[in-house]
């Protein structure tokens, strides 16, 4: 293909990746819906998949089989089984403000300018090669596409101009702000967009491949078979173990992975989107490389290098188009990692090593004036010492130029690191060995960033890490990385050109073997990248291990350890910046003033400029329920947070560095600051104005006595009762004093107290030796004015005494009123429920009375109705006969049944005891009811005993009557079926009971049948609705017999009435006549 389109096509797609960062920028807030922000947050994680898992990886499977595999296991295994880590690595790095790995663990032991140093040196020694590697594989990508090769001169060279576009893109989307803890949507989504282009070019290529083998009626399967198995991978394990720690070890995965997250929880689901991405990407690896050897490995030696199957495989099928979509995908794979390894790098090199040293060497060749911290003007007159024409960000009392650090510095020391880090690659590029494979590169970059994961699972997991063992670890580890990796590849490319350096290599120093690069203390058949990872990570745990045995934690180091080790509930803990609201600071111009917020702005805005600072501060002090005032004492708060403001900017050691030097520049000694800022002392004092202010919100008086019996709390209430003059309490104040004012003057008015004690010292030393003693007491006091006043006394733990005072007149007048009502209660129930009798008994006595008279007249109507029926009339006039008869019927039933009801409830209707046989009177039953049960062609049968000895003992009249109206009512429901009477014996009684498989009744009106005039409406009816007055008399006749009546109904199927009748035996004595209990 002619090199002007794949030339072209670089700079279309550059320009594309410049244009989605502006238009994520643009649209921050969309990116951050919670179902757009973890799909782009997984596919930006893949910048993990750089050119070396693009083209290297086919590479090494064309060499070792399944050799390639570790380097997409790790990230697995890590997302796995590891990612609660990262959700609590997340969490702290949030909550601390984190920048960057060194930031991170900087910030855990001890805030260690030196220790953040090491962290980001390593970084940079690892980066330099694997940036190194992408620019190789996008100049080879070149040569193999169009055939340019890379010149003598950097000029000529087209790996040096993709250097700084690439170099050019991370300045324009990665340092536009100061802080560096602000996410970067723009970038993200570049990166992202970077992640599926490299994933769908992957694809394309492996299903050409697979296409490629059916074509040539080949198997695809049996050719990876034979791949497989004619390759050894080398060093599987000790790769997997590398890539498990660089997905978070690497500065740039630290970067996506941690600071970048906008939600812990997003890694959850990144588990499954992440994981998917690296599972389709190494399906593609085995298909490529296998139709790669195929095609030109036929006449060995093998004519294009495996690491280029990827794009000579599509030129070869002349599919040239397809081709450049595979440049396009290794080149977003170069890109994204390069972009964000600068971003990272930039913040690292500036916080941690450039930042640090112009700070140290300002502060000492400029001291920081004391008016640029301290208050220049009157307060008293409203002004904060400014004149109205200073410019934002300056101090008035300084000269200019000699600000703190300008936010334009920190942003060029940034873009700077950029450009000198990608110019370092680029030259290690260019003289590294030729023959040197792109794995070997990452995988030796891979080793240098494990060295930073003991200290990281220590700082998560281990309190006894301290800040000298982690430093020790990590040197320890790199220096046997250098020794055993760095070394040999430098000294390969010829860049240790000495003939000694290459014997060392060779031989070992001295030509002592053990000491061989690559077979250290005598290990011999490993490859050099498990040699070394051995060794290093050995060196690295053990000196971490021994260090930190040695040089136990401080106590500022076992304090700051606390978020980090347990981050769900602890918050960031200062520790030099618990400055407490009020403390004294001693200036250097030897007069006292505080310090004010004013101060700490100004300090703010030398970072991260004056407008951010002010907005900031601002929001923090409406968070607080404050009003931003200039002139307002700085407490430990706003210490704090300014603190963790500059540690978004520039990191957690030049943070504190700031904040140190501030104070120190104000005239403070370091000691004094220690002191100032002692934590312990602020929260005890914090405590004490928290338990005064609740004291002042009590109603009762309250009054606390130390172990020395001197007033120490009181609250105003408790003055204001015993009506104490003016500055006579106070702290320290004997108690004994109060007593004895107290007994003198009454103010209380206690009846027993009109006259103060004969012998006052001994009423005195009474009750002081109660306090003493410890013993809690209650008493109750009426007053003179008629309020009653509680008073309980209760030791302290450690000493002392608590004596409160509650006024509990509004409690007696409510006990005196309730005192009262119960007294008069049940008089007045007993008088209610007379009446209620009396009238129940008089109304019942008048329905028995005027129940003869009631019936007459509808008995008469009733004869006349009959006369009229058996003349000789018209049909229609007989019909109405009828109808008039049927409803006197039922209008008598009416009656009769509520005439029954007020006998029964009036107790005039009394039964008639008697032992009897109850098996003829069911027979008599089933005997009356046959001829109807016939007619409406129902079942009618009786099942029971016919033994004549079924004697029981009730009234017959009145059990007839219940059994009668439970047939009537099954006989009136029951459409088609049969009804079955029964008697049983069961439990020394005699259960009858009514089946019928009647329409059933539904549950909500089961509980409610025997209420008076309650029917339920059935689906049928032979002879018209009931009155609703059959069981209620049921239920009353049963009470008055203490026969228990039961139901039991299924919707659909049938119901069943039954009553439980005593049996006797038939020559037993008579028992005596009873009536139902009440």
């Amino acid at each position: 293909m002619q090199a002007i389109w794949v030339i072209l096509a670089s700079l279309l797609y550059a320009g594309m990746l410049f244009a989605v960062a502006w238009l994520g920028d643009r649209h921050a807030r969309a990116l951050q819906s919670p179902r757009v922000r973890p799909l782009v947050y997984s596919l930006a994680l893949a910048v993990y998949c750089s050119s070396w898992t693009f083209y290297g990886a086919v590479g090494t499977a064309a060499r070792y089989g399944l050799g390639y595999l570790p380097i997409y296991l790790g990230p697995l295994l890590m997302f796995a089984l590891g990612w609660r880590m990262l959700e609590r690595l997340a969490l702290v790095a949030k909550n601390q403000n984190t920048v960057s790995i060194a930031d991170f663990l900087a910030s855990r032991f001890g805030r260690s300018p030196r220790l953040a140093a090491l962290v980001t040196v390593i970084s940079l020694l690892a980066a330099v090669p694997y940036l190194a590697l992408q620019y190789k594989a996008v100049a080879a990508s070149l040569r193999v596409m169009s055939g340019i090769d890379a010149a003598s001169s950097a000029w000529g060279d087209p790996a040096f101009y993709v250097a700084v576009i690439m170099a050019l893109f991370a300045i324009l989307f990665g340092t536009r702000q100061v802080d560096a803890t602000e996410h970067r949507p723009g970038l993200m989504l570049a990166v992202a967009l970077e992640s599926l282009i490299k994933l769908l070019a992957l694809l394309a290529v492996g299903v050409m491949a697979l296409g490629w083998f059916s074509q040539r009626g080949g198997s695809a399967t049996q050719a990876i078979g034979q791949l497989v198995a004619s390759t050894t991978p080398v060093g599987f394990w000790a790769q997997t173990l590398l890539a498990f720690a660089a997905i978070i070890c690497l500065p740039r995965q630290f970067h996506v992975a941690i600071v970048e997250c906008g939600d812990a929880g997003d890694i959850r689901r990144a588990r499954w989107w992440f994981g998917a991405y690296l599972a389709l990407i190494s399906l593609m690896v085995l298909p490529i490389a296998a139709a790669g050897l195929a095609q030109f490995g036929a006449v060995a030696p093998i004519t294009v290098a495996p690491d280029s199957f990827v794009l000579a495989l599509p030129l070869a099928a002349g599919h040239e188009w397809l081709a450049l979509v595979a440049y396009i995908g290794g080149f977003s794979a170069a890109t994204g990692m390069v972009v964000v390894v600068s971003v990272a790098l930039s913040n690292m090199v500036s916080n941690d090593l450039v930042m640090p040293l112009l700070l140290s060497r300002r502060w000492r060749r400029e001291p920081v004036q004391p008016g640029a911290l301290a208050e220049t003007g009157d307060a008293r007159d409203g002004h904060d010492g400014r004149e109205p024409d200073d410019a934002p960000g300056t101090d008035p009392a300084a000269p200019q130029g000699q600000a703190l650090v300008h936010t334009p510095l920190v942003l060029w020391v940034r873009r700077a690191a950029i450009v000198v880090l990608a110019m370092l690659a680029y030259a290690y590029s260019r003289g590294m060995g030729q023959q040197m494979q792109l794995a070997s590169l990452g995988l030796m970059a891979f080793a240098a960033v494990a060295q930073f994961g003991p200290a990281l699972v220590a700082g998560l997991y281990w309190q006894g890490a301290s800040r000298r063992g982690v430093k020790a670890g990590l040197a320890a580890g790199f220096a046997v990385w250098a020794y055993t990796l760095l070394l040999p590849s430098l000294a390969e490319g010829g860049w240790m050109g000495t003939q000694w350096v290459a014997q060392w290599v060779a031989y070992g120093p001295l030509e002592i073997a053990w000491l061989r690069p690559y077979q250290l203390f005598g290990t011999v058949g490993w490859d050099s990248i498990t040699h070394a990872t051995f060794w290093s990570l050995l060196a690295n745990v053990g000196a971490m291990l021994l260090g930190s045995l040695r040089w136990r934690p401080s106590l500022a180091e076992q304090m700051q350890a606390r978020p980090f080790l347990a981050p769900w509930q602890a918050t960031p803990a200062p520790d030099l910046t618990a400055l407490a609201a009020g403390e004294a600071l001693p200036w250097a111009d030897n007069t006292t003033r505080r310090l004010k917020v004013q101060d700490l702005q100004w300090v703010a805005s030398q970072i991260v400029g004056a407008q951010a600072a002010q907005r900031a501060f601002e929001e923090h002090a409406q968070a607080q329920g404050q009003t931003l005032a200039a002139s307002q004492p700085a407490d430990r708060a706003w210490l704090h947070f300014t603190e963790l403001l500059l540690t978004g900017a520039v990191g957690a050691a030049s943070a504190r560095l700031v904040m140190t030097r501030a104070l120190q520049g104000a005239g403070m000694e370091l000691a004094a600051i220690v002191s100032a800022l002692d934590e312990a002392g602020q929260e005890l004092r914090f405590n004490r104005d928290i338990l005064l202010a609740m004291l002042e919100h009590i109603d009762p008086g309250i009054s606390v006595v130390d172990a020395q019996m001197r007033l120490v709390a009181w609250n105003r209430p408790y003055e204001q009762l015993f009506q104490y003059p003016s500055g006579m309490l106070y702290v320290g104040r004997d108690v004994g004093a109060l007593i004895r004012y107290n007994l003198q003057h009454n103010p209380l008015g206690l009846p027993g107290f009109a006259q103060p004690p004969a012998d006052m010292q001994a009423e005195v030393d009474k009750r002081v030796a109660l306090m003493r003693a410890g013993r809690s007491y209650t008493y109750v006091r009426e007053l003179r004015d008629g309020r009653y006043i509680e008073m309980r006394g209760h030791p302290l733990p450690h000493g002392g005494y608590v004596t409160s005072y509650s006024d509990i007149s509004d409690f007696k007048q409510a006990e005196r009123e309730l005192r009262n009502i119960n007294e008069t209660l049940e008089q007045r129930v007993a008088e209610r429920s007379q009446e209620l009798a009396a009238a129940h008994e008089s109304r019942s006595r008048y329905l028995t009375a005027i129940s003869h008279d009631v019936l007459q007249p509808v008995h008469a109507a009733r004869l006349f109705a009959a006369a009229l029926r058996e003349e000789q009339q018209p049909q229609h006039m007989r019909h109405l006969a009828e109808r008039v008869d049927a409803s006197l019927n039922a209008a008598e039933d009416l009656l009769d049944g509520v005439l029954d009801i007020s006998r029964l409830d009036a107790g005039a209707m009394r039964p008639q005891w008697q032992r009897f046989a109850i098996v003829p009177m069911l027979r008599e039953l089933h005997a009356q009811y046959a001829p109807l049960a016939a007619q409406r062609q129902l079942q009618w049968r009786l099942a029971c005993s016919q033994r004549q000895s079924l004697i029981v003992h009730s009234d017959p009249r009145l059990l007839r009557r219940v059994l009668q109206n439970f047939v009537a009512n099954a006989l009136r429901y029951t459409q088609r079926g049969g009804i079955l009477l029964s008697a049983r014996i069961q439990a020394g009684g005699l259960l009858v009971q009514v089946w019928d498989t009647g329409p059933g009744i539904p549950e909500g009106h089961l509980a409610r049948i025997y209420e008076e005039f309650h029917r339920y409406q059935q689906v049928f009816d032979w002879d018209g609705r009931g009155l609703g007055l059959g069981l209620s008399i049921c239920q009353r006749i049963g009470r008055l017999l203490d026969h228990p009546l039961s139901a039991r109904s299924i919707t659909g199927r049938g119901s069943v009435f039954a009553i439980a009748v005593p049996l006797v035996e038939a020559n037993a004595p008579q028992p005596p006549d009873h009536a139902a209990p009440a």
